[in-house]
């Protein structure tokens, strides 16, 4: 399992919050995604085998956000 940090630009309300939580859990391999309106950014848990930044990053941008970095 690795977690990854990603930066989030777009966020305005929990309605955003939640957007992004369904986006990510939607992708193959990740088990947690914990998004911080405050912090503008989710903390993802996934399986490396399974789950890749792009495919991460694809889901949120298809959600309308967009990703800043990851750490």
């Amino acid at each position: 399992m690795t977690t990854k940090t990603i930066a989030i630009e777009g966020m305005s309300c929990g309605h955003c919050v939640q957007w992004i939580s369904q986006a990510l859990m939607k992708v193959e391999g990740v088990q947690n995604a914990r998004v911080s309106i405050e912090n503008q950014n989710a903390i993802v848990d996934y399986d490396e085998t399974r789950a890749t930044p792009d495919k991460m990053k694809s889901a949120i941008e298809m959600a309308g956000y967009t990703v800043k970095s990851f750490s």
